[in-house]
């Protein structure tokens, strides 16, 4: 008999479990190798003869989040296979843009691959149908702000109450033990010292101009699920995570870059005699071999940074970087995001008719690709619901 996982929702026949799994109270239990996304498949390769089904086929993910961090958790996981199903309320998540045809790039970025169900969850008839749904998943993610999810009637031990084997996270400001008060990327950033980051590097203090709370929460969050799946494969217990942003981020703001050692004249950005600009970054002791490379002494002052500039505008850009690259010194040319994808070194796809970035993850040589575009709202309520 093939290998089984737990990996849902209602249990099976006692005759198709193996001896060694534990109860698992209600989880749906299936043949790891029938369940598979489009062009994945069972091959040899360079690997040798691998099951190359994505990580988490079979595994379903009930998404009430909403904005970034919480979507971008989802996302992670839609990507190592997961099914994803997006509960919205009837006017729509915020970052539709409304109605608006096409998508924005924001909410296509985030939302590819995954289902569409509307519900009012402050109907009582609504609510009563989103529980209903609870036993046929695996996770429950929301990133509503402290205490909300309680007030809905939806908190961790509702949840568990309707299937003991659920795993639940909230993605909050605070934690759950901190301030309930509305808390997004700028004020998280605000909270935790980000704000000395631009003054590194002689900008105004402020806001890093990326959502790295957001992002820091979403990264945190889809680790914690996919450790407490992994913790349920081998106990068949549930659980609750409670991520905080504040928490999230602290840790990656421990390691950046706070001297300004990124700065000129360790980072240069230099521009060949073609006009295309080029970065070279020379930490220790690749700094003596770019100065020897240009006939130079290495000197930590902006007049050495402009000779640099200036020898580097002798030759046409692609000239520069083959030689650095020969010399093991570290160097791009400088692209927008567009010209980005673009790149030969970039893996994308095509999805809706717009170029996007492919998943990062390659399992055995396998990458899972986006199929579908982000569903038109309320696109799978029926299908969902009645299922």
């Amino acid at each position: 008999m093939a290998e089984t996982r737990s990996i849902g929702g209602q249990q099976p026949d006692a005759e198709q479990q193996p001896e060694r799994e534990p109860e698992l109270g209600g989880m749906l239990m299936v043949h790891a190798e029938v369940s598979a996304h489009a062009g994945n498949e069972l091959r040899p390769d360079a690997y040798g003869p691998v099951v190359t089904a994505q990580p988490l086929d079979g595994v379903r993910i009930l998404d009430l989040t909403t904005f970034l961090s919480g979507p971008y958790a989802a996302m992670v996981l839609g990507q190592l296979g997961a099914d994803v199903v997006k509960v919205e309320p009837p006017t729509g998540d915020p970052t539709r843009a409304g109605r608006a045809v096409p998508d924005s790039d924001f909410w296509f970025a985030l939302h590819r691959d995954r289902r569409s169900v509307v519900l009012d969850l402050k109907q009582p008839s609504d609510h009563a149908r989103l529980l209903a749904m609870v036993p046929g998943f695996d996770v429950v993610l929301d990133n509503a702000r402290g205490g909300v999810m309680a007030r809905l009637g939806l908190g961790p031990e509702v949840l568990r109450s309707a299937h003991p084997a659920i795993i639940t996270c909230s993605i909050t400001g605070y934690g759950a033990d901190g301030s309930t008060a509305p808390a997004i990327d700028g004020v998280i950033q605000a909270a935790t010292g980000a704000f000395d980051l631009p003054a590194a590097f002689g900008q105004p203090a402020g806001p890093v101009p990326a959502q790295i709370a957001d992002l820091a929460g979403g990264t945190a969050a889809s680790q914690a699920i996919l450790a407490a799946l992994y913790r349920r494969e081998r106990t068949g217990l549930g659980g609750h995570i409670d991520i905080a942003l504040t928490d999230a981020l602290l840790p990656w703001l421990s390691i950046v870059d706070r001297s300004g050692s990124m700065r000129s004249p360790g980072t240069i950005v230099a521009t060949g005699s073609d006009g295309r600009r080029f970065l070279i970054q020379t930490p220790m002791h690749f700094r003596a071999r770019l100065a020897s490379l240009l006939g130079l002494e290495y000197s930590p002052t902006d007049e050495y940074a402009e000779r640099v500039r200036e020898r580097m505008s002798t030759r046409p850009a692609a000239e520069w970087l083959a030689m650095l690259e020969t010399e093991g010194i570290p160097a791009a040319a400088v692209r927008t995001y567009d010209e980005a994808l673009a790149s030969p070194h970039a893996a994308t796809e095509v999805v809706g008719g717009r170029r996007v970035p492919a998943s990062p993850f390659v399992f055995n040589g396998v990458r899972n690709s986006s199929t579908a575009p982000p569903p038109a709202l309320g696109q799978h309520t029926s299908e969902v619901i009645d299922r």
